[in-house]
Parts: structure tokens; sequence; C-alpha cells
């Protein structure tokens, strides 16, 4: 057996684990570095499996969703800390959960980090500050950082991303800005606007004043709005609807499945060149041969911006909703934002940029990078960072000077359920969290019955005030029982419940009743039960 052992790396990675593309990057002689991954800044979060089991991340993997879709995945961030799993008939017995593929992109993403010669990191890296989307529930966000300890990475800290790409921009330029961050993926959309003050030299001042989002919106649900339209087309021509893996049309389902692999491949290269020229040509040559044998062709199909605009304008037209639902939550207007920064791949498209033109009267910040800005800030926080290890020290060139002060707010309502299914707010939605310490509400609560010595605790979140725990938006992020409560008759023993969220959004809850105590141990799947369990009443 060898008595060598790995030497770590003094350098925090900076990861943007994006749902179509991650992006690393370190902070080195006072100024950030994207890192090359195997010869591109960023590399496709798709993972595919082989005949033989070998599995294969990135680039490579993305080409196979072509000839072997059965056998590739992508987009597994919208999976987070769900109940989805995918078994690969190349690896019998093993089931993958979206930790399990994300720890696998994870690892290529280190692997490409270490392949690059350009940047001498001294070792391989083991500390990361990962960036997650600002509306991420704190299953996801113990869901991303599962799939790190399963890399063999640990994470300092989580950073949402708006407030990453918040610190790209003002950081590595001077900033005293009110500033919108507009951030479009591939998966999710977030909106941020924070006050910033990096002119100082001993600090750097970030405050945030508005959150918003919308989970499931991203470059993926346009280019599924662009395939509609070509799709629909084609089974006007052929009679095959390529889109329906139900109905019986005389082909194979994995015919089916390959037949949409290679039209979403020509949908996102079309929209990618719509981003430049105002039409383009679709080719796809034998698409798919129906149940005779005859093949059908997509040949020489026009597709127009303008088209496109108009597939896509409802989605980009409840991003603005949501930039004004920010702006009225930090009470401004359109006048006091100094800057709007793209982020994400999905703002490249003409369409964002002109409804935030027209919105605002002044074209959106185009210096910054838009893939890679939420990874540059990541790698900018990771090098003010204490090292968990102190036997790690970084060399005092690569050390800022300065400190990052972040005053972040609360991204959603925080309660629990009540008696009649109502939502009891502990922390309010945009309540602001200081630099220096979490912030920390408490209730009281009785029991609803005669001696009762159990009650479930029952956490929920809302991006909306509302009234029921069946709200539209509510959402239970965890749930606990509290044991060993004195019977006593009803409304005479008092229950406390206690939350608190640090500047990461992760929340802690504590319940106690005069003689037990039990705390949240957040879930990853939120059906519960809902005849098993009574409720506190207020």
């Amino acid at each position: 057996m060898s008595d060598i052992v790995e030497k770590s790396s003094s350098y925090v990675i900076g990861i943007d684990l994006g749902t179509t593309n991650c992006a690393a990057g370190i902070y080195k002689s006072g100024k950030t570095e994207v890192i090359n991954l195997n010869g591109t800044k960023t590399m496709p979060s798709v993972m595919s499996v082989l005949k033989d089991g070998d599995i294969l991340v990135g680039g490579q993997a993305k080409s196979r969703s072509l000839i072997a879709p059965e056998s590739t995945v992508s987009s597994v961030k919208r999976h987070m800390a769900t109940d989805w799993t995918k078994e690969f008939a190349e690896i019998p017995g093993k089931t993958f959960t979206p930790e399990d593929v994300s720890a696998e992109i994870l690892s290529s993403l280190i692997d490409n980090v270490l392949q690059n010669e350009t940047v001498d990191l001294g070792g391989t890296p083991k500390y990361a500050v990962i960036c997650v989307p600002a509306n991420f529930n704190d299953a996801q966000k113990k869901a991303t950082q599962m799939a790190a300890e399963l890399a063999n990475l640990e994470v300092i800290t989580l950073l949402e991303e708006p407030i990453a790409a918040a610190y790209a921009y003002a950081i590595e330029k001077e900033r005293v800005q009110t500033v919108l961050v507009y951030d479009l993926g591939g998966g999710t959309f977030d909106v941020s606007i924070l006050k910033v003050d990096s002119s100082g030299d001993a600090a750097k001042q970030f405050k945030v004043l508005a959150k918003e989002g919308i989970q499931q919106l991203g470059g993926d649900d346009l280019d599924q709005l662009i395939m509609q339209r070509v799709a629909g087309e084609f089974a006007e021509a052929s009679d095959i609807n390529i889109l329906d893996l139900d109905k019986d049309q005389g082909i194979s389902v994995q015919k089916i499945r390959e037949a949409q692999q290679r039209l979403l491949e020509a949908v996102i290269a079309a929209k990618h060149e719509l981003s430049d020229a105002t039409s383009t040509i679709i080719d796809i040559p034998n698409l798919i041969h129906d149940e005779s044998g005859q093949p059908h062709h997509i040949d020489n199909y026009e597709i127009t911006r303008e088209q496109m605009n108009g597939d896509i304008h409802d989605l980009i037209l409840s991003t603005k909703e949501s930039v004004e639902k920010a702006l009225s939550s930090a009470k401004l207007t359109i006048e006091d934002i100094d800057r709007i920064i793209l982020v994400g791949g999905s703002t490249k498209i003409p369409l964002v940029k002109e409804t935030l033109h027209d919105m605002f009267g002044k074209e959106p910040y185009s210096d910054t990078d838009p893939d890679t800005a939420i990874a540059r800030g990541a790698s900018i926080l990771g090098a003010t960072l204490i090292l968990p290890d102190p036997e790690l020290e970084r060399p005092v060139e690569d050390t800022p000077e300065f400190v990052i002060d972040i005053d972040n707010i609360v991204t959603h309502n925080l309660g629990i359920e009540v008696v009649g299914g109502k939502f009891s707010c502990l922390i309010p939605k945009d309540t602001e969290i200081p630099e220096d310490g979490p912030v920390v509400a408490s209730k009281e609560y009785t029991t609803p019955h005669d001696n009762l010595t159990e009650l479930a605790i029952i956490v929920f979140q809302s991006p909306e005030e509302v009234e029921y725990v069946t709200s539209e938006g509510a959402e239970c992020i965890g749930e606990f029982f509290l044991q060993g409560i004195p019977p006593k008759p009803r409304g005479e023993e008092r229950i406390q419940v206690e939350f608190q969220i640090d500047n990461q959004n992760m929340l802690k809850v504590k319940a106690s009743s005069s003689s037990s105590t039990g705390e949240l141990e957040i879930r990853e799947s939120n059906v519960i039960d809902r005849q098993q369990r009574i409720t506190p009443e207020e």
C-alpha cells in the first residue's frame, strides 16, 4: 500500500454548477481567472454512460445525446431534492439520484481543472464556493452540498448566483451603484437588486434590496417552445408527432426519442444563430422513419427571429413581471437603477435585451461575460475566506487585501402549518439578514386537543403572502414531530417554535414544550401523509 498522500490546493475554486453548463474560476495575483475546461471556458452539465459502464461528462457526453439519448442525462439541476432517479441498462443495479449525477459532473469539472497546464493550483482542489439559484430551497441547497461531498469537495459556503455576478461586476472594477442582476440561465430565472460600494480598499459593501425569480424558467423552456413550432409543422407534413411518446405511431419509443434529441439540438443551434441573424435554416435529413420504413426529413425549414420572438414572448414577459416586482419590493423606480447586469447564456437572446431596453430606456451592461460571471464572483469570495485546514496557506499575492460585507435578505416567507391548514409566518420575505449574524424569530403555539403528547411541525415557504399552506406557491420544505409533550387539557401546554436563518438563506427550526425539544431535518421529498399528524394551534 502506498503512503503517498494527495496534496491539497490552497485555492478555493469558484464553481457555477449550471443547468446547461458549468464553469470554474480562481482568484490569483489580484484578478479572477476562468479555468479552461478541456479547451472551452464552460463545460456542458451532461452525463452519459457507455456500453461498458464507463461514464462520460461534458462535451463528449453531450455529443452522445444524439445517438444514445436513453443513456444520457442533462439539466439534472432542475431535479435537485426531488424523487427523480435514473437507471442505466449499462450499469445494472445502480440507481442514480440528482446528487449522484451532479457529483459526476463536479468530479469531471475538477479533473478538467487539474489537466489545465496554464493554471498552477499547487495541488488538488479541496475547497469550493458553489453557486445556487437565489430561489433554491433548503433541500435543494443541501442536495448541492451532498453532491459536492460525493465529489470529494468541501463547500465552504454556498453563494446565490446573482450575488456572485454582482461580486464579479463590482469588484473587478470599483463601483458605487445600484445594480439589477438579470440572471436567465438554462433552467432558472433570478432577478436581484443590490446596492454596491466597492470603492473602499478594506471592505467591499453589498446590500441586497430585493429578490424575485421563477424556478422553472430558463433556456430549456424557451427551446421547448421553439421545438413545438417546428415539430408541429413536421407533424402536418409527415403525420408523425415526435413530441408524443404515448401515441401508437408504429415507431419505437427509442426512435422517437432519438428524433426528439436531433430536433432539440437543431433548435438550440438555430436559437443561437438567431441571436445575430434575422433568419436561419433547419435541415435534418432522415429525422425519422415511419412504420413502412419511409424516411422523413426536415428540409430547408426557415425560422425567423420574429417567429422565435413570438414563440418565447410570454416567458420573457413573465421575467419582466418579476423585475417589476423586485423594483416594487425595493421601493425603487427604473430611474434608480444605475446598471443592468446580464447573467446566463439565455440573456444573449435579442428579445431579452430589447425587453429590458424598452423597460429601462438604456442598454444592459455588456462588458461582463454572462457565461462566466458567476464562477468569477464565486472565486473572488473564495479568496477572501479563511481555509478550514490551518496547514494550507494561500500565497500572499493571491489573498485579497479586502473583505466582502454582504447584507442579504430572506428569499421567501417562512412559517409553519397550524390548525385548519393555515400558514403561520415567522420570518417574512425580504427580512434583512445582517452580515454579523442570523435572523432569529419565534412564536408561541398551543395544543389543539386534550392530552396530546405529539405535534407535527411542518415548515413551509412561499414567495407571496398566503393564508393557507395549500395556496399556490406555498411549498413544504421539511417536517418533524415534537414528541414527549406533557398531556394536558387543550391550550394549557405552550409550544415554542424558533426559526433561525443565516446569510446563505439556510434555515434551522427548533420547537420545544415544557419537557421536550425537536429540530427540523430537511427532507428531499415534500410528500406528506396529511392524515397522520396534528399541527399546533395559534
